[in-house]
């Protein structure tokens, strides 16, 4: 049985789908996406120590000078027996599972049945095409100590009840609750939300999405004949067939997106719309950040007129971004983007509800404070839903 200390499993955040890591355009083949946004095709890969080889690969190009690998487009989710969400932001699309001896065993699509120490997983729905705002919110905030365990009766009415997991069959769940045991066919189980203590994992250094939906958080990538072999973020290890990876996204040292960064500086200034906070990672009506046809998963929604200051400390070289009015705004909107550095102007442009996305990437090195400022142009403020989408310093070599 299981320890009920806190340090057993740790909360991460929730990936709920996998749709934000696969909205990059269809390649035409296999390319790295380098961190300016550059695309290099290339025709085969292997990687070994976080450095890069094969063919049409650039000599000493290392996973740190990457944005993201796109392999081949990602393929439609069968609908799966069970979703299994991991630390880090792993989420497996399961055929089935069981759980014993403080391991969850996974049979999915994608290769050979996984085996994963319990403290991976975060939780585990059985019927994931249910929608059960309970199970979301104790995802949200587990309990440091406890499982909470999401039963149904014979009318489908979910209850709960917080305990320890002993294992899981395929014929029933034995867990503990109350100082005694108890049993219950698996047939009544929903799903189970494990113990995790409140602090987060460290962001995984890539995220893999595999055909048929799952993900994998890794701390370390490496690729040798066809097989991709990951340290899981939060412990295990797993082998994946290269040809299964739709796209690799990678956290590099050398960027810093501004919508994981606090402002030291920030103001809102509506005219004659209501007045409303710049949202993180999504445009400012709390959706998706949207240009033209494009949904991006990383950036920063305002609306005009805003100022966001952001401190620089002379530590990078590049600010990158793509700009634009939000789909959102229908065509609408008529803005003014600038960039400052140190109060000094690098960038100024207007850009209306129509004009097709605009690619940032400007000298930053040496700067302190870079503000992002939007400005309403023509018709006052209405419409002008600006999106900083992608905004991030770069570091060079």
């Amino acid at each position: 049985m299981r320890p009920t200390l806190p340090h057993c499993c740790l909360a991460v955040w929730v990936v709920l789908t996998a749709a934000a890591f696969s909205q990059a355009p269809v390649s035409l083949g296999p390319q790295l996406i380098l961190l300016d946004g550059a695309a290099v095709p290339f025709q085969s890969l292997e990687i070994a120590a976080g450095k890069l080889s094969g063919d049409g690969v650039p000599a000493g190009l290392t996973l740190d000078d990457l944005r993201r690998i796109d392999v081949a487009p990602p393929t439609a989710a069968a609908a799966p027996a069970a979703v299994i969400e991991l630390r880090g932001g792993g989420m497996l699309m399961a055929k089935g599972l069981t759980l014993a001896d403080d391991k969850c065993r996974i049979e999915w699509s994608v290769a050979e049945p996984l085996t994963l120490p319990i403290d991976v997983v975060r939780a585990i729905r059985l019927e994931p095409a249910t929608a059960s705002p309970e199970f979301i919110k104790a995802l949200q905030t587990p309990s440091a100590e406890l499982d909470r365990i999401f039963l149904k009766d014979e009318m489908g009415k979910l209850s709960s009840v917080t305990g320890l997991i002993e294992s899981l069959s395929a014929e029933q769940l034995i867990f503990e609750t109350g100082g005694q045991k108890r049993a219950v066919p698996r047939s009544r189980l929903f799903g189970i939300v494990l113990a995790q203590p409140a602090a987060a994992d460290p962001p995984a250094k890539c995220l893999l999405a595999l055909s048929g939906g799952s993900l994998l958080a890794a701390a370390s990538l490496a690729l040798a004949g066809g097989t991709a072999t990951l340290s899981l973020a939060g412990g295990g290890k797993a082998d994946v067939p290269w040809s299964a990876v739709s796209s690799v996204t990678l956290r590099s040292s050398r960027v810093a997106f501004l919508s994981d960064v606090k402002p030291t500086a920030e103001e809102q200034t509506a005219l004659v719309t209501l007045a409303r906070a710049a949202q993180r990672d999504k445009n400012v009506m709390g959706k998706p950040l949207v240009l033209g046809t494009k949904t991006f998963d990383k950036g920063l929604g305002v609306h005009a007129r805003s100022s966001l200051t952001f401190a620089a400390e002379g530590k990078w070289d590049t600010l990158a971004a793509t700009i634009g009015l939000d789909a959102a705004a229908g065509g609408k909107g008529d803005c003014v983007f600038t960039v400052l550095a140190d109060g000094q102007n690098l960038f100024t442009r207007r850009m209306k509800g129509n004009d097709p996305p605009h690619e940032l990437n400007l000298s930053i090195a040496g700067k302190g404070q870079i503000t992002l400022l939007v400005e309403p142009g023509e018709g006052l403020d209405l419409g002008d839903l600006a999106d900083w989408c992608d905004v991030r310093f770069i570091k060079n070599r």
